[in-house]
């Protein structure tokens, strides 16, 4: 994993090393924050992604006022990676639109752990084969789900795999839904399925490409169409939900001065991918984890190699202006790189996954940071991250 390549790479060789020499694991096990006097409202879900098996997620509790306190760990089977993610994906923990299911990537043993969700108690359904090596992204609609396999720790191809998603969770490939991307290890970051369940989208970071599957009746895939991306190195993504014009934001890790980075907006129309504005750069490092608030009003995303939090402004045609000017908008702590994302179900609250794998000389435990959005896009801090710890290898985070 890299997630300060734009300042100093790490290469996966030398992250297998220090991992190979290091003793001390970061349990799943958290010192949580006191629980709040007021009722559940929500929960935060985070992937482990635990090295030695079998892998697990660990809930959080959301109370009212965003506040966090510890449900517990479940452990969902399969087995996690660092060197699988390379310098980081988006998705590895996604959670259905009803809330009701959870679907994880086992990223160490090729796997995809389905994990059913009751008031955030965690069950597992079933642990099955991804459809290719090294999972690290997920996406769901109406039954379907498609897998990114980047094969970033093997000799493998990378590809994409579809899967029809029974009533108990039970998994059942789906026969031409398994597709190349464009070359055989393009470092891609993330795939989604456009709102209106048409195409597929993948983004390739080291070869700038946005890659495009139409989805059929079935659920199998066309063969891709490569656009190059506006913007340099394409990483997360999120399709604003708010909009029927199937309108797509993209981070950027680099390109900007400064070896900044920034975000580029793109419409999707008819699988062709046309730009609207950007990149319009936010003046932070490796911006590279996004989030679009249900109203479509602001995006954020996670810049790993700042530990900030930037905000975007999106106008009604689908533009995006910067919030801040000085693209600060929220901060984690500074010894952290943020990652993943996560919104409260009604965007109230903003979550994000404070990763220290690059501590030096060894890495750290992850932790949480959680915002208040305000009505202008402003983010007020609610949780106190040094409260609670997780393992270091902590990978992937969602909320409802």
């Amino acid at each position: 994993m890299r997630l300060s390549y734009l300042r100093s790479p790490i290469t996966c060789g030398f992250i297998a090393l220090l991992l190979s020499g290091l003793i001390l694991f970061f349990g799943p096990g958290a010192h949580a924050l006191a629980m709040s006097q007021h009722s559940t409202d929500g929960h935060v879900y985070v992937l482990n992604n635990d090295l030695g098996g079998p892998n697990s997620i660990t809930v959080f509790n959301r109370e009212e006022d965003g506040l966090l306190s510890l449900s517990g760990t479940t452990s969902i089977g399969g087995a996690g990676s660092v060197a699988a993610f390379a310098d980081g994906t988006q998705g590895s923990l996604i959670l259905t639109p009803d809330r009701t299911r959870l679907f994880a990537v086992d990223a160490g043993s090729d796997q995809i752990s389905v994990v059913n969700v009751h008031n955030g108690h965690l069950s597992v359904a079933g642990v099955f084969p991804s459809g290719g090596s090294g999972p690290v992204s997920l996406t769901y609609q109406n039954g379907l789900l498609y897998v990114l396999d980047a094969a970033n720790a093997s000799t493998a191809a990378g590809n994409i795999a579809g899967f029809h998603v029974s009533a108990d969770g039970t998994l059942h490939p789906i026969a031409g839904a398994t597709q190349p991307l464009s070359s055989p290890r393009p470092n891609p970051a993330q795939v989604q399925i456009d709102p209106r369940g048409r195409f597929l989208v993948v983004t390739e970071k080291v070869t700038g490409l946005i890659d495009v599957y139409r989805i059929h009746s079935d659920g199998s895939l066309g063969t891709p169409t490569f656009y190059a991306s506006v913007g340099v190195y394409p990483f997360g993504m999120a399709f604003n939900p708010a909009s029927s014009q199937e309108n797509l934001l993209v981070d950027d890790g680099m390109g900007g001065p400064n070896s900044t980075g920034g975000v580029t907006a793109y419409h999707l129309a008819n699988g062709n991918v046309n730009l609207i504005n950007g990149p319009v750069f936010d003046n932070q490092i490796a911006p590279c984890w996004m989030v679009i608030t249900r109203d479509g009003h602001f995006a954020y995303t996670s810049d790993a190699d700042s530990h900030t939090i930037s905000s975007y402004s999106i106008a009604r045609d689908g533009s995006i202006s910067l919030l801040n000017a000085d693209g600060v908008t929220g901060s984690t702590p500074s010894d952290t790189f943020p990652l993943e994302e996560g919104l409260s179900h009604d965007s109230q609250f903003l979550y994000v996954l404070d990763s220290r794998l690059l501590l030096k000389p060894l890495p750290g435990p992850a932790t949480v940071s959680g915002f208040q959005i305000g009505s202008d896009g402003s983010l007020t801090s609610v949780v106190d991250p040094s409260q609670f710890t997780l393992p270091f290898s902590t990978i992937g985070l969602a909320a409802d």
